[in-house]
Order: C-alpha cells, then sequence, then structure tokens
C-alpha cells in the first residue's frame, strides 16, 4: 500500500475533523453554553494545545509500529483487542451519525421530496471507491477539496462583516461562571480525533520522527473552525437566534451578498459539507479495513460493499 507523508494527512483530518467542528458541533455548544459557547471553546482550544503535546509524543514513541501490534506489547493481546474493537464501534458510530447528519440537512434544505435513497445511495457508491482506493487517494482528493473549502470560508466570513454586532458577544456568565462548563466535553471531541493521528502513523513515510509542524497546524485549524462560526453566529443572528437555528453556519451563507445583484450563495454550502462529509465517512470506513487487518483486495471490496449495503 501506498504511504503517504504526514503532512498530507493535514488536509485529510482538516476536512474530516472540520466539518465535525465547524457545523455538526455548534448547535450543541449553544444548546449547552448559550453565550457563553465562544468563551468554553477558547478554554477547550488551549486544553487541546496540551493534548497536541501528549499526542506528539505518543507518536514519537509509537513509531511506524501497527496500532495492534504497539498495544499488544503493553496491554497484552485481549485487551489490544477489546481496545480495537472499541475504536471500530466509535469509527462505525462517526460514520452513521455523518451521514444521518448530512441526510437531514440535504432534506430540510434544498431537497424537499427526494427520496433518501436517491441522496444515500449515489454517496455511499463514491465512498465506497475511494474507500479501497486506499489513503494516498483519499489525500489526494482532500488535498483538491480543502483549499476551495478554505476560500469560501473566508467568503462568507468576509462578506457578512458589515452584518456582524460583535457586542452580541457580551455580557459573559449572565447565568453564572460555570454555566456551560459542560460545553468543555463536547468541544474536546474534534480534539480528540487527532488521535486517528496513532491509528495511521504505519501508513506514513516520516519512519524516523513525526513532523510536529503537522500536530501544531492541525490544532490551529481546529481552533478556528470551532471558533470561527460560534463568534460569527452571535455577532450575526445574536444568543437567542443562535440558539435556536439547527445549523447557524450554514444560515450565515444566506446573509451573504455579493455586490449588488448576487444573493442567495447558499448553495456555496452544499460544497463545503458535502467535501467534508465525503471524508468524514470515507477515512473511518478505511480506518476499520486497517483496523482489522484486510489484506487483499476481494476481501477489501466485499467487506466494503457489504459495510455499505
Amino acid at each position: 500500500m501506498k504511504k503517504i507523508d504526514s503532512t498530507q494527512m493535514f488536509f485529510v483530518l482538516s476536512l474530516s475533523i472540520g466539518l465535525f467542528n465547524h457545523v455538526m458541533i455548534i448547535p450543541i455548544l449553544f444548546d449547552t453554553a448559550g453565550q457563553d459557547a465562544w468563551f468554553w471553546s477558547l478554554v477547550t482550544s488551549g486544553i487541546g494545545c496540551f493534548f497536541a503535546l501528549f499526542l506528539l509524543f505518543i507518536l514519537r514513541r509509537k513509531q511506524q509500529k501497527p496500532l495492534h501490534i504497539w498495544l499488544e506489547n503493553r496491554i497484552g493481546k485481549r485487551f489490544a483487542k477489546l481496545t480495537i474493537w472499541l475504536i471500530i464501534l466509535y469509527l462505525l458510530s462517526m460514520i452513521l451519525v455523518t451521514i444521518k447528519d448530512m441526510v437531514d440537512w440535504v432534506v430540510s434544505s434544498f431537497l424537499f421530496e427526494t427520496p433518501l435513497l436517491a441522496i444515500v445511495l449515489p454517496f455511499a457508491i463514491v465512498c465506497f471507491f475511494l474507500a479501497q482506493a486506499g489513503l494516498r487517494a483519499i489525500s489526494i482528493n482532500s488535498a483538491l477539496l480543502l483549499p476551495i473549502v478554505v476560500v469560501l470560508g473566508i467568503l462568507v466570513s468576509t462578506g457578512n462583516m458589515p452584518k456582524k454586532h460583535f457586542h452580541f458577544l457580551f455580557p459573559l456568565f449572565e447565568q453564572g461562571y460555570f454555566h456551560g462548563a459542560k460545553a468543555i466535553i463536547y468541544a474536546s471531541n474534534g480534539f480528540l480525533e487527532l488521535l486517528f493521528l496513532v491509528i495511521l502513523q504505519h501508513h506514513f513515510t516520516d519512519t524516523k520522527r513525526f513532523k510536529a509542524k503537522t500536530l501544531v497546524y492541525l490544532t490551529l485549524m481546529l481552533m478556528i473552525l470551532i471558533f470561527g462560526p460560534i463568534t460569527g453566529a452571535l455577532a450575526e443572528f445574536g444568543p437567542i437566534l443562535s440558539s435556536e437555528l439547527r445549523h447557524p453556519s450554514y444560515e450565515q451563507w444566506r446573509l451573504l451578498k455579493i455586490g449588488k445583484y448576487i444573493s442567495h450563495t447558499d448553495f456555496f454550502s452544499i460544497y463545503q459539507w458535502l467535501a467534508g462529509a465525503f471524508i468524514r465517512v470515507v477515512l473511518p470506513m478505511f480506518m476499520i479495513v486497517d483496523l482489522l487487518n484486510l489484506q487483499k483486495p476481494a476481501v477489501k471490496k466485499s467487506f466494503l460493499f457489504f459495510f455499505l449495503y
């Protein structure tokens, strides 16, 4: 199997975890912390920096050993197998939640009466072919998709600047200093998914030392992706309406106007959402096959086909 550089993994995880941090987790944070959500996201980002240092230590110690072998040498075969199956269950839940959230958004936003099969089937077919193509193909697709996603994100953020009123971010702690502290638990999930680097490390070409700058860039990207949409939604919609919106990141596109005559630019969000959902489904599919140590191409294809079915 062709390996990739750890830097290429930056594109993959930026799209995969980025969808969670930038879109999926935001309504939960508003429900939990309300107006204080942006503050607790900053606290979580600070904790995430320390977690990144701990993760770098693990990556340097683990080096290129596959996860199941590395675990067997430390906790024994039984606990290693149990750990692997728990990871697989998490990856399965990640796939199901992503597809469910994507389908709900598609149906409620622009394909109101479209049969679910017509939405899920083409998406599943594309995911199948990319997952069986391998990690190199996933990284190449991510490198092509991510720059446009970033450009569109900058467009909606700067284009809506005249409509932002940052006084909506204050005052803080109206309901108590620790109201919403539970949001740290939800917001930290995105940073915890950096552990995917441990699962995939044996596919990297960095045989001696994992590149620390890759982890630094990923951590900074995740901090921006969780902080940006929260402050943007609060500044544009206010704390009450932001808490009532199902997808505040998507609603920000509906406010954007380019010049005098271009409006209804929310179709750009379709590209952003589907790019993130695509990689967020394909990557765990690949990791499940990798953790099960399925070597033969025919067996991999059969498993992925049965899995999608």
